[in-house]
């Protein structure tokens, strides 16, 4: 595992820190802290429109269109959440604004000179899922644009330009937005904002389309300009060949994308991916950006990257969120890196394949032992060799496919031929393009890759598990250490807990590996290393067994006992507000009710001190404007946004009849101040949400659904942790997430009352619905699943401390193991066992934990 040079918490990061602050853009680490106090204040100030989106990506539990769980990564929650603080909240419109109001000192900082409109720079390490929270940032705009009043929703984009900056990075976006893929599959869109969502996606060369409310334009840069010969005062080369030439100010019109875009009304928003050359103010990529602004005003341009950073290092100070390769390597989110270390030398030669001999036989080497931990999981691992020329390359190409014919022969090697500039020539672009795209595809016969240059942007290659590098690196191009190993981290197995912790492994002679040591530097850790020859990669695949079938369970497969209603009308229009339990409120400061006041064990004293003003209320001319404002307060709390027209009445029903102890007339100014306070607000809410939460979700009678799903009908999966070779599981071994499921897992294997057990990996699937606290919707996956000698089918939590969500999981597990009994007609039982309870008893047997305490 990679490791700190300096141990840190970050949550003891503050503005002071100025190791933090050199790291970093000036205005990150300030927006850090106001982003993370903003959550804890509930997202105080967003849109009602921007409070249910997030609730809804971050605050339920979603399952992917493969059944498997989706969660978003909390450093892409943190990224569009700084996005929307810093434009709605903070409402910082330029980025000299920006600068002023989030660094602690301007000095050194270039200040742009065109500065029209709000542009921000978003760097998220390479593999890390940018193009989720340009998703999310569509979403976003879009929805309050679409849902929001007017007077609102003006500010916001309904139109939107994604912009690539060659035609494989815009391949890779093409794969998420065509046909509006990404906000299909992904939980992007509440259900009860579905109606509003009115949107698609226009590629580069579409015709003409029917009208929508919201439109998305996909294209690369090169289709608003043609790039200019290269000239002496351009980047070095080895920076041209990693993130392609600068923009050039030849203008070729060859779209009709502007005129479109000029066609509708509303905002513009312009994404940036990989967006590398926009600090140049004025290239021709920015002019082109600035002349859409001047047809449809730009609602922000959001520059996406990597590594947005100046040739000299720093990075691009209107940067406000800052995912390093650092930090996304001790997420798991990337692959780790590990430096192979070995006593080899270059030969004497001027022929690469004879000089670099000794590196490129450890690399084949150490493909081939990934090539055999991989095949069991349908995987192909790519060998990856960098070059210095483009002679090198052809000679090392050729060298591959005569001495490893059986592995690297015929088109089992893509050679990637660059010209003198650095580009690949026009011959291999096809070659290039359709690679990028199918490389990891088991079925696709490459197995190496062999260039001058490392794979650049929009190689999306997640498979390289080999890199061996035989260039050195100009001094010159600081941008490259992050660029070069980057493309290269991508995961291989991606999901909610893999469980198996993926490497690349660098092999390469002393200059590239000083390379890489720059990005150690800068990156502020250390790799680990390997002994090219003797440390063996490591690969554990978790599959069932055909010999062990007499060990095999199956899973009945139910429909969903829980769902969440789309419609509560009927429900609320038989509320009876008289029969609410609730504290009688005052009309006045000193009356008989205010100090007879007691609500949720509060007084009204208490409770004035700790409730903060959480509304804008402003001197409200009418009741109705009171009730209105409960009546979509009360509506967000319970999730159903579309019913704020059935509570209203029921709110002015409340406040009426029954808040005050008596009827009273809502039109007198008293009774409007009466209900337009801090106190009136809470009871309200809490109120009608205390009587209508359980109500949000609909319960149904399951059946069953197919039928049952056995164990052995489970993919084989990576794993690189804990696991327990049991005798009575139809998996090969058993993955152990920790020391006590290792535990368990043996005191199943060994119980004489046991005939057959298992982990339930979350790969496999099941899952039960049940609901939190503030009634969201959630899944549990329970641990295990074993069978006794009687032919009970129990479920098994192993849990290392009580919490109040382990009970809603208990719960929902049992009735899920009643109904199951029934309709399937084999007996499930559910049993929880607390660590601490599992040691003090020592069972033996599985009946010896049925006398463990339930809650």
């Amino acid at each position: 595992m990679p490791r700190r040079k300096k141990d840190s918490d970050p949550s003891q990061q503050d503005l002071l820190n100025v190791a933090v602050q050199l790291r970093t853009a000036p205005c990150v680490p300030a927006l850090r802290e106001a982003v993370q106090q903003w959550r804890k204040q509930n997202y105080k100030g967003a849109t009602e429109t921007t409070q249910l989106l997030l609730q809804h990506w971050f605050q339920r539990d979603h399952r992917g269109f493969n059944g498997r769980p989706f969660a978003y990564h909390a450093f892409q929650r943190e990224a569009i959440e700084t996005l929307i603080y810093v434009w709605e909240i903070a409402k910082v419109r330029n980025r000299a604004a920006l600068l002023e109001k989030y660094t602690q000192s301007l000095e050194g900082v270039r200040l742009p000179p065109f500065d029209g409109f709000s542009r921000y720079a978003i760097k998220m390490a390479t593999g890390s899922g940018k193009t989720k929270v340009m998703s999310l940032a569509i979403v976003w705009q879009f929805m309050n644009a679409a849902r929001e009043a007017e007077e609102i929703a003006k500010d916001y984009a309904r139109t939107f330009l994604v912009v690539a900056p060659n035609v494989i990075v815009y391949e890779r976006l093409k794969t998420d937005f065509e046909g509006s893929r990404i906000f299909r599959v992904d939980p992007l869109i509440p259900k009860p904002l579905e109606i509003f969502w009115d949107f698609d996606c226009v590629l580069r060369g579409a015709g003409e389309r029917a009208h929508y409310e919201g439109m998305l334009f996909l294209t690369n840069i090169q289709q608003f300009y043609e790039r200019r010969s290269r000239n002496n005062d351009e980047e070095p080369e080895e920076m041209t060949g990693m993130l392609g030439k600068k923009p050039s100010g030849q203008k070729l019109e060859i779209t009709d994308f502007g005129e479109r875009i000029a066609k509708r009304s509303g905002h513009l928003l312009v994404i940036n991916d990989e967006a590398h050359h926009t600090h140049e103010e004025g290239n021709e990529w920015n002019q082109v950006i600035r002349r859409l602004h001047e047809q449809t005003p730009l609602a922000a341009q959001l520059d996406f990257s990597a590594t947005p950073r100046f040739q000299k290092g720093a990075i691009f100070p209107w940067t406000v969120f800052d995912y390093p390769l650092k930090q996304a390597i001790f997420d798991r989110v990337v692959k780790r890196p590990m430096k192979g270390v070995a006593k080899m030398q270059e030969s004497k030669s001027t022929i690469a394949s004879v000089r670099y001999k000794a590196y490129l036989t450890a690399g084949v080497e150490r493909w081939k032992e990934y090539r055999g931990l991989l095949k069991p999981l349908q995987k192909k691992p790519v060998l990856f060799v960098m070059l210095s020329d483009t002679a090198e390359a052809e000679d090392i190409g050729h060298w591959l496919r005569d001495k490893y014919p059986a592995e690297f022969g015929g088109e089992q090697t893509l050679i990637i031929h660059t010209n003198k500039t650095g580009e690949i020539t026009k011959a291999d672009l096809d070659k290039a393009r359709k690679a990028a795209r199918e490389v990891d595809d088991e079925a696709n016969p490459i197995n190496a890759i062999v260039s001058v240059l490392m794979l650049r942007e929009g190689w999306d290659v997640q498979n390289v598990t080999v890199v061996v590098g035989l260039r050195p690196y100009s001094a010159k191009a600081n941008i490259l250490p992050e660029q070069t190993i980057g493309r290269g981290l991508r995961l291989m197995f991606r999901g909610a807990n893999s469980g198996y912790d993926e490497r690349v492994d660098i092999i390469g002679n002393k200059a590239f590996l000083e390379f890489v040591d720059d990005l150690e530097k800068l990156e502020d850790l250390t790799f680990d290393t390997f002994e090219i020859g003797k440390e063996k990669p490591r690969i554990l695949s978790i599959m069932p067994v055909e010999e062990k079938k007499e060990f095999d369970i199956a899973i009945p497969q139910l429909t969903p006992s829980l769902v969440r209603k789309k419609s509560l009308s009927e429900e609320i229009a038989g509320l009876d507000v008289m029969q609410f339990d609730c504290a009688v409120l005052p009309m006045k400061e000193g009356d008989l009710a205010e100090k007879n006041f007691k609500f949720e064990g509060y007084d009204i004293l208490t409770l004035k001190k700790i409730l903060e003003r959480q509304y804008t209320l402003a001197d409200p001319q009418t009741a109705q404007e009171v009730i209105g404002y409960y009546a979509r307060i009360i509506a967000k709390e319970v999730k159903l946004p579309s019913q704020f027209a059935a509570l209203a009445p029921k709110v002015r029903e409340f406040f009426e009849h029954k808040a005050f102890g008596k009827t009273i007339n809502l039109d007198e100014s008293a009774a409007i101040q009466a209900m337009n306070s801090n106190v009136a607000q809470y009871v309200c809410v809490q109120t009608f949400k205390k009587a209508l939460l359980d109500k949000t979700i609909a319960e149904q009678e399951p059946v069953l659904h197919t039928t049952a799903r056995p164990l052995s009908a489970m993919e084989p999966m990576p794993w690189s942790r804990k696991v327990y070779e049991g005798r009575k599981c139809v998996l090969n071994l058993v993955p152990c997430g920790n020391d006590f499921e290792k535990a368990f897992a043996k005191f199943l294997d060994h119980a004489e009352d046991v005939k057959a057990f298992s982990k339930l990996p979350e790969r496999f699937g099941f899952a039960i619905e049940y609901t939190d606290a503030a009634m969201n919707l959630r899944y549990y996956y329970p641990d295990f699943v074993a069978i006794d000698q009687q032919g009970v089918h129990w479920l098994l939590e192993t849990k290392g401390q009580q919490t109040e969500e382990v009970s809603h999981k208990e719960h929902a597990a049992q009735i899920w193991c009643a109904n199951a009994t029934v309709l399937a007609g084999v007996p499930w039982r559910y049993l929880k066992v607390m660590q601490t309870a599992f040691a003090s008893l020592r069972p033996e047997t599985l009946e010896d934990l049925t006398v463990l305490p339930q809650a």
